[in-house]
């Protein structure tokens, strides 16, 4: 009876920790990332990024002026600090560059003045999108610094397979995403996907729950190196 009774705390015990464990009393690794707040991707172990030190604006406009640059791609990745990729569904990726020396619309000019899009949208509250052959280049203002800038470059795949369709309002027509992401109604079936909360609204810096699409992966803050080369 002695042994019995002596076996009841640890059995008792042993409860608590199975029920704190149901309770998420336990945190998975996934549990502690952050990133874009409803986009049921994951993301870096901080809700804030650091802009790294920049050239000043002449050089980097210099810069600009002499480098061959192939593609918007190489301009923005061989000019502009890299701060962190996001990772989507299917291993798809977009990049976010950085810049605390030029406006939207100094960047888009440079950009649109080189390289022509097959697609520009307005400035929509601080936010413009260009539209390149097989990917998108948008230029927003940071929430973290209101003098920043940030660049996402991102695959027309990435933006079909992970974008919530709400982030364009404003900037493009639906028949025209429908026609560059080759999906008939493009909008109105992303929508219906994005019920289950798996939708990319843009980047950001504010905290989300991570769903099952992948990660946000924290990337140095050195130039060059983005997805394409170009000097």
């Amino acid at each position: 009876m002695r042994k019995n009774m002596a076996i009841i705390p640890l059995f008792l015990s042993a409860l608590l920790v199975l029920s704190s464990c149901a309770q998420g009393g336990l945190l998975s690794e996934s549990d502690e990332f952050f990133g874009d707040a409803g986009s049921g991707m994951s993301g870096t172990q901080s809700n804030t990024y650091t802009f790294p030190d920049e050239p000043t604006k002449e050089t980097l406009q210099q810069e600009i002026k002499d480098g061959s640059f192939q593609d918007p791609q190489g301009l923005v990745s061989n000019v502009f600090p890299l701060i962190d990729t996001v990772r989507g569904q299917n291993n798809q990726e977009a990049r976010i560059y950085a810049t605390q020396q030029f406006t939207i619309e100094e960047l888009s000019t440079i950009l649109t003045e080189r390289f022509k899009p097959d697609r520009e949208s307005d400035l929509v509250d601080g936010k413009k999108a260009l539209i390149y052959s097989n990917y998108f280049i948008t230029l927003q203002q940071s929430e973290q610094n209101q003098d920043a800038i940030l660049m996402e470059i991102a695959s027309d795949r990435f933006v079909r397979d992970n974008y919530s369709p709400n982030f364009f309002n404003g900037l493009f027509a639906l028949w025209i995403l429908d026609e560059v992401l080759d999906v008939d109604d493009w909008h109105k079936k992303r929508k219906r996907e994005c019920l289950t909360g798996n939708c990319y609204g843009g980047y950001s810096s504010s905290k989300y729950r991570p769903g099952s699409t992948g990660g946000i992966r924290g990337s140095s803050g050195t130039r060059g190196g983005g997805p394409s080369t170009g000097k």
